[in-house]
This record gives structure tokens, C-alpha cells and sequence, in this order.
């Protein structure tokens, strides 16, 4: 009996971490056929994806017609419009301050009327269905109707729903061929925060329960069977040995002494956090005040685009600001980076950031997660606002939660910095019930079996 056939879609870097780094495009490929559809972010990653694929090609960026590319924006603005979150808001709100000439402006108004118009279940229907017919005549989705016709997988997944505009021919593509599409919601944050699925997919995997109910809540056309709760491979590596470093040798690579102590800044993206370099030296100088001897360690954002930091790390030797390994192309965690971050959690006693994903990994290692809650002392940051993130759709229940701590301003940060320093242990509790209802029973760590048996099961149950 020959093997089922899966078309697998590598959209974004992010993806070989998860997929490839992991181990299950390698699990996928021992039981069917694996065919890619992935970026190519250099030589050795394409070679390592082509290594575990019968066929293997790029996915390619195509520019859509103007007319699907301002039913795609209006569709977007729509969904934003009728989901309006807290993050929608100031997605909002952002737009019509960028809006910063007449013609803009005008344009944007006449949008958002429109959009408005669009604003619900049935209409966003309406939209999605103008264009999928409208996208046969698309030039990308041609081109992957072709390529799939070469392939005849029974499925295609897509290895993550969101910012993956260079999937999105592709997925058109199945549709108007009837194969049958799953995709990895990518992140916690995303289905309140970003914009609209599309096209609408057969089957999704989330993190957790509470994602698969947002997705129900704000998609009421899809069924509580195309969702599986999974968990998500991008935290196993913290919990895999294999990818642990004894600590006197990881302190030694920071040049921190063997018996040293340090904890983490970790930024965000500076076109949401302007100056957060500002609050950075803020958290240095008030360390130095607390615990002398405790050495700043600052994770910066990967996906900057400029070297935001460039300029504290020259004028303060003090404070250690390591390079970030990733490839630059599509934004692609080199594993080398996954080992150092994951050893970067583990050894640290503490972490500080503005609202960010990795406050749920320093929960999940039992580290003290310390959140910016104020905005750079005498700056104006208009329409951003450091303080907005707490009241996210996401983020807002981490912080009822009492697992993580806001400090409201720099006095706060003092003192929480100087009690969670004298004992880590402190709210551990928290900590503990947060990751034991965000991730059930062994959903943390069981991702990387869970999803590659999914996938398998629905790739043999449309095979023709």
C-alpha cells in the first residue's frame, strides 16, 4: 500500500523551529509522504527540510491583483472592526494616527464606513466567499494549483495561521481543488490580536482550551470537531535535556563568575515599545541598587529590524547584551539560539518585560516574571502606551492571576525587584496554577507526540 501524501506548509521561520527543530516533520515523514512548501531562509535549513520531503518546493512571493489585495485589507478591517478587543482598538486607533495626510485620511474614513458595513458573521461570509472566487484568477493561486496538482496530497497543513501572507495563495489554492487543509494557530495571542483566518480551514490545533473557545466565540461557522487542543511545541525544548547546559559552564559563555546570579530583560518590538532601551537602563540602575552583585542579562527582540540597543551595550559594559542568532531571512530561530535561550530561562533567578510571551515561560521554569507597567519617565509615546498590554484579551487573565507582577512605576519596580531577588519562591503557587490550567495535564510537553498523530490520522482520513 503506498503512503498517504502530505503537503506541509513552511510559511515563516518560526515554523523549522517548531516543525523541524522539534522532530515532527521527521515523525511526519517515517509514516507518509511529505511534501514542502516552505520559505528558504539559507543553504543548511533548506537542506535539512528537503533531507525529510519527497518533493520540496519554495514558497514563493507573489503580489496579489489590487482588487484581491483591497478585499483582503477591507476583510481584514472588518474583522477588526466586529471583533473590536482591546488589541482591535488600538489597532484602531494606531491606523488613524498613520493616516497623517488629507488624502489618508479620507481614504481611511471611507474604508473604516465601509468596513463597518461588513462588521458581522454573515457579511464577513460574504466577503470570504468574493474572494475565493475571485481568486482563481489570481496569478500565485494558479501557480500552486499546478504544483499541487503534481503533488495530490489528501492534506495540507500549514504550520502556522497568522502572518503568513505567502500561504495564503496556497490554501486558496487546496480550496479550489477540494483537498481538505488544517493549520497551527501560531500563538496565544493572536486570535484577539491579528487579523482575520483566511481562507477559513477545515481543522485547526490550538494551544488550549481557552484558545479553542475564542476561536468558537469569534468564528461561530466552525464546528467544535475541526478544533484539537494540542499544546505547542515551542516550549519542549525547556523541558528536553538535551538541550540543557550545566550552569557553571552557561555562566562562563554570559561571563558571569561560577557562582553569579543574573536576571533577564527581554524587550519587545520598538515600533510598539518606543525608547524601551530608556526603561532597560532603568531596570540596570535600580539592580545595581538592590543586589550589586547581580549581573543584567537583556534578551533582545529578535524580529527588530534595527539594533535598538546598539548604543546602551557600547555606553554600558555593564549590562550583557548578547547577540540573537537568527537568521535573518523570514525571521528563522537558528537552533543554535534555541539551545542559548532555553538555558538563558533556566539559569536566570528572575525575568522582567513589557507583556510578553516569555513571562508564561519564566511561570512555566518557576521564575518570577516582572512586568513594565509605566511608560519611559518623560517621554511621549502617543498612541503607544506601555500600559495597554495588561488590558489585552490575552494578557489580562495572566495578570488576574497574580502569576505575574506589574510594577505601575519605578518605585514598585524596586521593590518587587528586591523582594522576588531575597526569594524566588514567592507567589510560586501562582505560578504553578497559571501553567496548570493554561497547559491541563501533560499538554506542555506532550505537543511534539500530539500534533504529528493528528496530522497522520487526518491525512489517512481524506486520502482518496
Amino acid at each position: 500500500m503506498s503512503k498517504k501524501r502530505l503537503c506541509f506548509v513552511v510559511p515563516r521561520g518560526e515554523v523549522i523551529r517548531n516543525f523541524l527543530y522539534t522532530g515532527i516533520l521527521k515523525k511526519l515523514s517515517n509514516d507518509c509522504d511529505v511534501h514542502l512548501i516552505a520559505v528558504t531562509p539559507n543553504k543548511n535549513l533548506k537542506q535539512n527540510l528537503e533531507s525529510i520531503s519527497s518533493t520540496y518546493y519554495d514558497l514563493e512571493e507573489f503580489r496579489l491583483s489590487y482588487t484581491h489585495r483591497y478585499l483582503l485589507g477591507l476583510l481584514d478591517l472588518a474583522h477588526n472592526k466586529y471583533m473590536w478587543s482591546q488589541a482591535a482598538k488600538v489597532r484602531w486607533t494606531m491606523r488613524d494616527v498613520e493616516a497623517n495626510s488629507l488624502s489618508k485620511r479620507i481614504k481611511r474614513l471611507a474604508n473604516k464606513n465601509i468596513a463597518k458595513l461588513f462588521a458581522q458573521p454573515k457579511r464577513l461570509k460574504v466577503l470570504e466567499r468574493l474572494l475565493y472566487k475571485h481568486s482563481i484568477n489570481e496569478y500565485a493561486v494558479a501557480h500552486y494549483i499546478d504544483i499541487l496538482g503534481k503533488i495530490k496530497p489528501d492534506f495540507i497543513f500549514n504550520g502556522s495561521h497568522s502572518h503568513s501572507k505567502n500561504a495564503y495563495p496556497v490554501i486558496q489554492a487546496a480550496k479550489q481543488l477540494g483537498i481538505k487543509t488544517g493549520t497551527f494557530l501560531f500563538s496565544w495571542d493572536n486570535l484577539t490580536s491579528q487579523g482575520r483566518i483566511i481562507p477559513p480551514y477545515d481543522y485547526y490545533f490550538a494551544w488550549n482550551t481557552d484558545i479553542k473557545g475564542d476561536l468558537l466565540r469569534l468564528y461561530p461557522d466552525i464546528k467544535t470537531n475541526q478544533i484539537f487542543v494540542t499544546g505547542t511545541p515551542q516550549f519542549s525544548f525547556h523541558f528536553d535535556s538535551k538541550y540543557h547546559i550545566q550552569r557553571e559552564e552557561f555562566l562562563n559563555h554570559l561571563g558571569i563568575p561560577s557562582d553569579g546570579k543574573y536576571i533577564i530583560y527581554s524587550s519587545g518590538m520598538s515600533h510598539h515599545m518606543p525608547y524601551e532601551p530608556e526603561v532597560a537602563e532603568i531596570v540596570a540602575d535600580i539592580l545595581k541598587k538592590v543586589a550589586p552583585d547581580v549581573h543584567l542579562v537583556i534578551r533582545t527582540y529578535a524580529k527588530d529590524k534595527g539594533d535598538v540597543f546598539k548604543e546602551l551595550k557600547a555606553r554600558r559594559k555593564d549590562i550583557i547584551i548578547p547577540e540573537v542568532k537568527w537568521e535573518k531571512n523570514f525571521q528563522t530561530p537558528l537552533k543554535e539560539d534555541q539551545v542559548f535561550f532555553t538555558n538563558l530561562l533556566r539559569h536566570c533567578e528572575l525575568g522582567v518585560n513589557v507583556a510578553s510571551t516569555i513571562s508564561l515561560e519564566l511561570c512555566m521554569l518557576n521564575k518570577p516574571a516582572i512586568n513594565i507597567g509605566f511608560n519611559p519617565p518623560g517621554r511621549d509615546i502617543y498612541p503607544y502606551d506601555y500600559t495597554r498590554f495588561y488590558e489585552f484579551d490575552h494578557y489580562k487573565p495572566i495578570v488576574q492571576s497574580k502569576a505575574v507582577i506589574v510594577a505601575k512605576n519605578t518605585n514598585e519596580l524596586e521593590n518587587i525587584l528586591a523582594k522576588y531577588l531575597e526569594n524566588t519562591t514567592l507567589d510560586q503557587q501562582f505560578r504553578e496554577e497559571l501553567i496548570s490550567d493554561f497547559f491541563p495535564g501533560n499538554s506542555l510537553t506532550s505537543a511534539v507526540e500530539a500534533i504529528p498523530e493528528i496530522i497522520l490520522k487526518l491525512t489517512a482520513t481524506h486520502a482518496d
